[in-house]
């Protein structure tokens, strides 16, 4: 009868022992054979004590998690791949809704983009860049915060070139009337030069703000590889500076219209 109950205590025992994990009382981590203390006990046979590790199930989560995959959204497309979809085809690569990836490019850049504009266009004419379209995807996909238009990096550059193109053409004319005056070119080709100068830059200016116009009354954009509001306004300014040129050539014929006759 006593042999029994010591087995059997022997085996309560050695039950709570094996039950025994991550309770080492002097605070032991990963205790290897044959360990510090007395109390060492290696059920899994892993060569460390039972109460310095946690549970089996418990490392097992820990490795899963820990081996996981994760959702690497950087590389999915590159800048220049994403100029040849739609918007519907990016979200498709991300595999996020394509309205809710569309109203969420409308609300950082305050237009309106449709899932079908292609990225190209939007880029084109809204200005719409490469590294944010992706980020935005991505905040979608990961389920994060969506970049807010506050966030958006400053360009120290200005969008348009009003002081640069006034130089250039300054520079040129006051070339091209040094030449006249000096006889190496006609006045002639002087100010035929500057006529077709300013019939381009009338036709571009023109041509552009017809297609702005097309766009925004009509809801047609016509896909072109630059962006027309941009080169509509350059153009502008070049037209304006030239045309002050035209006017100076001609400021004897203008005082007349204002003259008062007595």
């Amino acid at each position: 009868m006593k042999k029994i109950l010591f087995t059997l205590i022997l085996f309560i025992l050695s039950t709570q022992a094996a039950m025994a994990w991550d309770d080492c009382p002097f605070g032991l981590t990963d205790d290897q054979y044959p360990g510090e203390c007395g109390r060492y006990i290696d059920t899994d046979g892993d060569g460390i004590c039972d109460h310095s590790q946690l549970a089996p199930e418990e490392r097992a989560l820990i490795t899963m998690v820990d081996s996981a995959p994760e959702i690497v959204t950087e590389d999915l497309i590159t800048g220049t791949e994403l100029k040849t979809k739609t918007l519907a085809e990016v979200a498709g690569i991300y595999e996020i809704d394509a309205k809710e990836y569309a109203d969420a490019l409308s609300e950082y850049y305050g237009v309106s983009i449709k899932p079908s504009d292609a990225f190209q266009f939007a880029h084109d004419n809204y200005g719409i860049e490469p590294s944010v379209a992706k980020d935005i995807a991505s905040s979608i996909k990961l389920g994060d915060n969506i970049p807010t238009p506050a966030e958006k990096e400053t360009k120290e550059e200005p969008p348009y070139h009003l002081v640069s193109i006034t130089i250039v053409l300054l520079i040129t004319y006051v070339v091209s009337h040094i030449l006249s005056k000096k006889g190496i070119i006609s006045i002639a080709k002087h100010r035929f030069f500057w006529n077709i100068l300013l019939l381009i830059s009338f036709l571009v200016l023109g041509i552009l703000g017809i297609l702005l116009v097309i766009k925004i009354n009509f809801g047609i954009a016509i896909l072109l590889p630059f962006n027309v509001l941009f080169w509509h306004v350059e153009a502008g300014i070049a037209m304006t500076v030239i045309s002050i040129f035209h006017i100076l050539w001609h400021l004897s014929y203008f005082k007349t219209l204002f003259k008062i006759t007595k």
